[in-house]
């Protein structure tokens, strides 16, 4: 049972009333599932690109553009488990500029990543020719990374911010854009 309600033509169906068909919706694509399971199933994959961004972001600052400090929780949690990693003594500017880098090659990767779930899964592609879909998606992905990137270049430049208090500062800060450009800008709904 649909109900009545369109918004932009389009018929979005009820929240479901049981588990089986909360499961049926967050099974199929983005159009049939209601609003409030999109935004469930938009947050796992958005976890799952952020773990994505996270590993490749630390992966280039322990082996490309070295920039993890000895004072990093991540140098301290490897070595509880007795696993050492590579410690770059630098300047908290030259990190900072290191850490840029890093997170504009983790961006590359986790934002394919997250379109390819989102057109598979979350959203209804459609509203563009895909080449612009996949344009406007790293748009607003950018956008919202580029600002939340500077928000953490900041914190480590001036404040001398370990490099993954900034990576979580960075996911906070460019969430909250996505989702609605995505909705609204970039997908059918």
């Amino acid at each position: 049972m649909i109900e009545s309600g369109k918004k932009d033509g389009a018929v979005k169906p009820p929240f479901p009333k049981t588990i089986s068909e909360l499961i049926r919706q967050m099974k199929g694509d983005g159009a049939a599932a209601h609003p409030l399971v999109q935004f469930v199933k938009y947050g796992i994959v958005g976890g799952a690109a952020t773990a994505v961004d996270i590993f490749v972001t630390f992966l280039a600052a322990i082996f490309i553009f070295q920039a993890i400090g000895a004072g990093d929780p991540l140098v301290k949690l490897f070595a509880f488990v007795g696993v050492e990693v590579p410690i770059a003594e630098i300047s908290d500017t030259l990190r900072a500029n290191r850490q840029i880098a890093n997170n504009l090659i983790a961006f590359a990767f986790s934002n394919t990543f997250c379109y390819i779930l989102n057109v598979l899964w979350v959203f209804q592609s459609g509203k563009h020719k895909r080449s612009v879909e996949f344009a406007l998606f790293f748009a607003a992905s950018a956008l919202s990374t580029g600002c939340a990137i500077l928000i953490a270049d900041l914190f480590v430049r001036f404040a001398g911010m370990q490099t993954s208090y900034s990576v979580i500062i960075k996911i906070i800060a460019s969430v909250m854009i996505n989702y609605a450009a995505r909705k609204k800008i970039v997908f059918k709904g």
